[in-house]
């Protein structure tokens, strides 16, 4: 067993030490990794290419405000100041454009709904982020627009594909990642360090999304994996280059390209499209566009969703070795780089984890 630990470490390039070991380079393990990386800390990534990642398969959509009511996120005021500057740190590094900031359009299906949103605008707070006179030409475009619109600004979205892409290569040329499946039986934990096949670090740090219903140390917490499913259609006539928002999404993505979702079903969490998530994404679109389409891509992902929708971030209540960094849900672009740099500073002893977001909070369940 010992020369297979050094004759894996040796044919990896991996070193016997680090600072922390972060397992998942989803959207979470890597944005947490850049942060770590800008505070030059040394980490390794465990990860095995899962192709299902929500990451993978998400719209990668920013939005500040919750339209059911048209209140603004929680802690939006936080978030959304942080997103723009931190995208473009990892874009520089990475050499890539993957940030594309880009107005929605709220189509209205009631006056109640017209209402709540332009008298929203008067309000203190909104202003930055609701339009009051939009002077988006809609009247040309194939859409349906019985009632009117809202327009939203410091919105947009992040080609995540790219981003998990590169940064990958990123870690790959720097010797950063381990391309295996973790095994829990090969970890080991004493009082205040953590060791996978004689790999050593003050933390092991989960970034599994909806993998984590799988970990023996954190099966307990209120995840809640919700399955959503999205078409990439082609519309020649379409012509927007905004995103159409009607309680669904259609995001341009170039050359006639959308995006479009995405359902929500907590039933069934197979990785696998269906024929129930087809037809409703069909009448959402046709609810919406008059002009003809053609589906190019259908898919489906598992999002990392928690019972009380906050993200769940911390160290395990009784392994001090352990830290998670999960929860982030379907806004993952949003929150995931101000929460990141948050945890930051609680791993460097800067200050404690907000008790809305401490994994602490969550006590029903702990095994004994």
């Amino acid at each position: 067993m010992k020369y297979l630990t050094i004759l894996l470490k040796k044919s990896a390039n991996i070193k016997s030490q680090y600072d922390y070991i972060i397992v998942g380079q989803g959207l979470a393990g890597t944005i947490l990794h850049f942060h770590l990386w800008e505070r030059r800390k040394n980490v390794l990534v465990i990860d095995n290419n899962h192709k299902k990642s929500s990451s993978l398969v998400a719209a990668g959509m920013y939005n500040p405000i919750v339209f059911k009511h048209v209140t603004k996120g929680y802690n939006v005021d936080n978030y959304s100041p942080y997103l723009g500057p931190f995208y473009k740190r990892l874009e520089k590094l990475l050499n890539t454009q993957f940030d594309f900031p880009i107005n929605i359009l709220r189509f209205f299906k009631t006056i109640e709904q017209q209402n709540d949103f332009f008298s929203k605008t008067e309000e203190d707070g909104f202003s930055q982020y609701l339009v009051s006179e939009s002077k988006s030409e809609v009247n040309e475009l194939p859409v349906k627009n019985e009632i009117g619109f809202g327009e939203i600004t410091e919105t947009g979205w992040v080609n995540t594909v790219e981003l998990l892409h590169k940064y990958r290569g990123f870690l790959e040329s720097k010797k950063l990642i381990l391309n295996e499946k973790l095994e829990f039986g090969s970890l080991s934990l004493n009082e205040v360090k953590a060791n996978y096949k004689g790999i050593t670090a003050d933390k092991i740090i989960f970034c599994e999304g909806a993998q984590m219903k799988e970990n023996p140390y954190f099966k307990y917490l209120p995840l809640v994996p919700t399955k959503g499913e999205l078409f990439t259609i082609k519309a020649k006539d379409l012509e927007v280059d905004k995103i159409l928002n009607k309680g669904f999404f259609c995001l341009p993505l170039g050359d006639n390209l959308y995006r479009v979702g995405a359902t929500f079903d907590r039933k069934n969490l197979s990785y696998e499209t269906t024929e129930e998530g087809k037809q409703d994404l069909r009448e959402r679109i046709e609810s919406l566009i008059t002009c003809d389409y053609e589906i190019v891509d259908h898919q489906a992902g598992i999002r990392p969703t928690v019972s009380d929708r906050r993200p769940i971030i911390g160290v395990h209540y009784k392994h001090e070795a352990l830290g998670l960094f999960n929860g982030l849900g379907t806004k993952g672009v949003l929150i995931a780089p101000w929460l990141a740099n948050h945890y930051c500073d609680f791993l460097e002893g800067k200050s404690e984890i907000a008790p809305e977001y401490n994994l602490q909070r969550v006590k029903k369940g702990r095994p004994e």
